[in-house]
């Protein structure tokens, strides 16, 4: 097969557990980005970088890569095109405001603490109990808080494209997943994690009914007229699993977990310490073997 979309989740994938960019990978996507290269059917090869984060918390990935890509973000909530395009909105999605009453009725209930995803901001309760968690989130991802007193001051049309709980276990992460399901049947739960050598964070995320990586790789490809057998994507958790499924060739990395391992169509021999996007695609579109250093 020849693969026109490169599609690549952030944390865990293409950066490694210092949430950096590796000069190999550099190397290897700048390559494939390179106007005069094209794939085996004379096609521009088109690099999609797919995350839970929020856009602004993307395009840094971007930037450190050096190439100009296509963005999602809030796994699949909205996609932007290349800065070469205008950075125009491909398509987005959004929570309703009688989905989202009733996820702050229920955190508030049970004391969890609330990302919502907003213009550029991440909103959360300003809660000392409950501090150490956005404080850990921040460090791992960039993220910006913007901290409010109740869910009352957000403006009463607000809609934003994501919402999620943060939780330090990975047991407790999935028995809520459990729980939750069944009473948001119009949203659509999705499991996540974030990790650095210091700290270790599962998410529990809302979208719209029917959103996630693997539908928006569909969406993409119909924006682009591009068929869905010619992606070729990499991930290693559970919010990656419909990417995966969805795309050409779905290949997990040795970090990955088991779950998400159970579906890929390959698995890598390689971490994202040890450059596995990098050396996959050199594999994959017979690159030259020395941009591997």
């Amino acid at each position: 097969m020849t693969y026109r979309v490169v599609a690549l989740d952030l944390d865990g994938t293409i950066l490694n557990s210092n949430k950096q960019v590796s000069e190999n990978s550099k190397r290897v996507l700048q390559y494939l980005s390179k106007p005069e290269f094209k794939n085996s059917d004379g096609e521009e090869v088109l690099v999609l970088l797919a995350s839970g984060r929020a856009p602004y918390l993307v395009s840094p990935v971007e930037e450190a890569l050096g190439i100009d890509c296509y963005l999602i973000g809030y796994n699949g909530g909205i996609c932007f095109g290349r800065k070469s395009e205008g950075r125009n909105t491909v398509f987005s999605h959004s929570i309703d405001n009688s989905n989202l009453k009733a996820i702050f009725k229920y955190v508030e209930e049970h004391n969890l603490f609330l990302n919502i995803y907003g213009d550029g901001i991440v909103y959360g309760i300003d809660k000392l109990e409950l501090a150490e968690k956005p404080r850990r989130y921040s460090i791992m991802t960039g993220a910006t808080y913007k901290f409010i007193p109740s869910y009352s001051t957000l403006p009463d049309d607000f809609t934003p494209a994501k919402c999620l709980i943060i939780l330090d276990d990975d047991k407790e992460c999935d028995q809520l997943l459990e729980t939750m399901r069944p009473l948001f049947p119009t949203l659509s739960l999705v499991k996540s994690n974030c990790m650095n050598k210091d700290y270790k964070q599962y998410y529990v995320e809302f979208l719209e009914h029917g959103v996630n990586k693997g539908t928006s790789v569909i969406d993409f490809c119909k924006a682009k007229s591009i068929d869905s057998s010619k992606v070729v994507s990499f991930g290693d958790a559970e919010n990656d699993n419909e990417m995966l499924e969805q795309s050409g060739l779905g290949i997990c990395l040795a970090n990955g977990t088991d779950v998400t391992k159970s579906i890929a169509n390959q698995v890598s021999q390689f971490t994202n310490d040890q450059d596995g996007v990098a050396r996959e695609l050199v594999k994959l579109f017979n690159l030259p073997e020395n941009l591997i250093q």
